[in-house]
């Protein structure tokens, strides 16, 4: 009897852990992938040229979901998601040592997007200066002309665009993308999420998320005296004001950027 019962509760608790072996597999990788400190290359070809982008950092930094078959311990793909703490980006370094040990993934994270630049249709060349603006017009009407700058709606949801070209204090073309703050849904968290990219290497982009102070707490979150653009971005906005009357902001997006270039440089490199 107690041999049946035995086989009963074997039978059930295969019943309840419904996951095929293939998926506890994957799961199990995937959790040992969060903490290999096993350094590993990640190679992109780049569209208009043979050049390829090569990253070299612990494979606990990449998505713990992205399939990876090393040759001579590297693995060639289109992107990648690179994962850190959810501060990490929003006036870079927020923390350092973050960016020198792998993120915990039971804490809010925060991706930064390594991809392709796309020549347009028909072409097999790039166009710089407004790169995004020039691949994907459509999408943008001007809404304000000032000071050698200017503002663009994207689509038609009240997001709003502003470039700026590559020059001796910008490494890259850059694109900061937001959602002006609005007294009427002053709940919304879309304002405090910027969307910023940027060329990188010349053939390559990079995209990622600068939260405001609303979303950084204890050591991560500027001091009252502070200046931090994120939220000087939010004040501007708040008092009716135009980011175009504002060049400090967009520097301050700018800089930021460049220290991001710099770090990814330092982990990368270009090869035929």
């Amino acid at each position: 009897m107690k041999r049946w019962l035995y086989i009963l509760i074997l039978c059930l608790a295969g019943c309840i852990d419904g996951r095929s072996k293939q998926d506890k597999n994957k799961q199990l990788q995937e959790k040992l992938a969060m903490t290999d400190t096993t350094e590993i290359t990640v190679r992109i070809p780049s569209k208009v040229s043979g050049k390829k982008l090569e990253i070299t950092l612990p494979r606990c930094f990449f998505n713990p979901d992205m399939k990876i078959q090393l040759v001579n311990g590297k693995v060639e793909r289109k992107g990648l998601t690179i994962i850190y703490p959810l501060p990490t980006f929003s006036g870079f370094p927020n923390n350092e040592e973050t960016i020198l040990q792998c993120p915990d993934f039971n804490k809010p994270i925060t991706g930064l997007g390594v991809g392709i630049l796309y020549p347009k249709i028909g072409q097999t060349t790039l166009e710089y200066g407004n790169y995004w603006l020039k691949q994907q017009s459509y999408q943008y009407s001007v809404i304000e002309k000032r000071n050698n700058q200017i503002l663009y709606n994207v689509g038609v949801g009240g997001k709003l665009a502003i470039f700026a070209d590559q020059s001796d204090k910008n490494q890259e073309d850059i694109s900061i993308e937001f959602w002006p703050y609005d007294a009427g849904n002053a709940d919304s968290p879309f304002p405090d999420q910027i969307e910023v990219h940027s060329v990188f290497n010349k053939e390559f982009t990079i995209g990622y998320t600068i939260y405001t102070s609303k979303f950084l707490h204890g050591k991560h979150k500027p001091l009252a005296n502070q200046w931090y653009f994120a939220d000087a971005l939010i004040d501007i906005y708040k008092h009716n004001e135009s980011l175009l009357d504002h060049p400090e902001i967009v520097q301050g997006f700018i800089e930021n950027n460049n220290r991001i270039l710099d770090y990814i440089h330092q982990h990368s490199k270009v090869v035929n």
